[in-house]
């Protein structure tokens, strides 16, 4: 049974966290820090407002809001109010705010169903998607102008693109000084197994706000070593950057000579070769068989919808469906059928869930789910767009920058850019594909490491990856799971 907090999405927040965003609010506030009314807009257990308390802020400049009637007064003396921040009318402005915002997706959260009409009407510039952006946006109204917010929330608004509006309302209104993506465990005593990033900017007017500011970004920490993390984990961009970035995506430590890819002008690989999905059958246990429950496969046809990581490059189906199966979107309308103009073609088939990305050889004669499937013009191609898939530098853009979440759809595949390789980098994918295919036909535990490492360089080199950056994709793919 979840607590109220919990419900909400609230997560108490270990005090090395709340003491460095603590001194890094202060350090950007004036010299007259005393005289700045500071605002935590979802107070919880107080520890900002204690922290802030113990840091010399006066109790008459501090003011707490909770909408939990139960949550007591974290000192006698701050303002507190009992009161939803998100419908908060009164007009008075704060110098600074801080905080940690509750976490709730709107499938996830009672409230933003409650609250539906009023959130769609009063949020619509950004879209409600999840609680704490909800937060952000408001308190960014709430501050004066030159006014700093720091809050500590969930890292998914980087990249995913149903927060592209808010990621563009912030560089429209703010200068952000600072992106950490916190430890990655860093709510696990609270049982909340959430990826969370800090962020603080600075109110601006539009007119006024330097698109060339530099801005300190801050790669996963493995401790809270806020204070001091490693020299390879910080880097300095202009927020600039952000602005061309497609989707206006946040990017943390992405090496310049790999953003600059992204960068107009620049060829999408959706430009270059067909990527489609295909059959959603609303019921998979329903329509699909698997393998190991196929007796007569002259009924049945092979059917991809999600390799696996250890599925690269190829794999037997694991699923299939019936060669009937035509007749059941007249039967079943949750049955959807798209891009049926490449069913039963050579092509590529992607994983779409799960940490790793994966791509493989899509025999002719099958059939595809939702997930992302390439279909290249000729086999050469074929092969080298499966290897530019599997190759490191691609793993690293896609997961690393186009989008941190755990799912990988077609659109994300369609932004990766594209540099036309040599003929003779092309062709060294090319070989080492094919001998990959046919390594992983007969034996699906074939040993895929060096031909793999053959692949990489190639593709490295055909994007001008220096040896520097090089390194630090190897470093960041390597243990994807605590470094995303």
């Amino acid at each position: 049974m979840l607590s109220p907090k919990r419900t909400m999405g609230q997560y108490s927040t270990p005090q090395e966290t709340v003491t460095y965003m603590t001194e890094n609010l202060l350090k950007f506030l004036p010299s007259t820090v005393q005289e700045s009314k500071i605002l935590d807009p979802c107070t919880g257990d107080g520890i900002f407002i204690k922290s802030l308390l113990q840091s010399g802020v006066s109790a008459d400049h501090l003011f707490a809001f909770d909408i939990d009637p139960l949550t007591p007064p974290p000192d006698e003396k701050v303002h507190f109010i009992q009161t939803d921040f998100l419908k908060e009318s009164n007009a008075e402005k704060f110098d600074a705010i801080i905080g940690n915002p509750p976490y709730k997706s709107k499938r996830q959260s009672s409230y933003l169903l409650e609250n539906k009409k009023y959130l769609s009407e009063e949020f619509q510039e950004i879209g409600v998607h999840n609680l704490y952006t909800l937060f952000i946006y408001k308190g960014i109204q709430k501050l004066k102008d030159g006014g700093i917010l720091t809050m500590i929330v969930q890292d998914s608004f980087l990249s995913n693109v149903y927060y592209k509006n808010f990621r563009k309302y912030v560089l429209d209104h703010t200068e952000i000084k600072e992106i950490i993506l916190a430890p990655r465990r860093l709510f696990h005593k609270g049982k909340a197994d959430v990826r969370t990033c800090i962020l603080t900017l600075k109110k601006r007017p539009s007119a006024l706000i330097d698109k060339n500011h530099t801005m300190r970004l801050i790669d996963r920490l493995s401790a809270q070593e806020y204070t001091n993390p490693p020299d390879e984990s910080i880097q300095h961009l202009n927020q600039i950057h952000f602005e061309n970035n497609p989707n206006y995506n946040y990017s943390i430590n992405v090496p310049i000579e790999i953003l600059s890819l992204f960068h107009t002008p620049y060829v999408p690989l959706g430009d270059v070769v067909k990527i489609v999905t295909g059959i959603s059958t609303g019921n998979d246990k329903y329509f699909l068989r698997e393998q190991s429950d196929v007796t007569n496969y002259a009924d049945w046809l092979p059917f991809y919808k999600n390799g696996g990581a250890k599925d690269a490059w190829y794999y037997e189906p694991k699923y299939y469906i019936h060669k009937n199966w035509p007749q059941y979107k007249n039967i079943h309308s949750n049955f959807m059928v798209r891009n049926p103009s490449y069913y039963y073609k050579e092509g590529i088939t992607c994983s779409s869930m799960g940490v790793e990305f994966s791509a493989a050889y899509l025999p002719p004669g099958s059939l595809f789910g939702v997930n992302a499937n390439l279909f290249p013009q000729n086999q050469e191609d074929l092969f080298y767009f499966l290897g530019l898939l599997n190759s490191l530098l691609v793993k690293f853009m896609l997961r690393k920058f186009l989008n941190r979440t755990n799912m990988i759809t077609a659109g994300y595949l369609k932004k990766l850019p594209y540099v036309e390789p040599s003929e003779s980098l092309k062709e060294v994918v090319v070989e080492n594909t094919s001998s990959l295919i046919e390594g992983k036909k007969k034996d699906p535990s074939f040993n895929t490491q060096q031909l793999q490492r053959k692949v990489d360089q190639a593709i490295f080199e055909s994007y001008g990856i220096p040896e520097v950056t090089q390194a630090h994709v190897k470093r960041f793919c390597k243990d994807l799971l605590e470094n995303i």
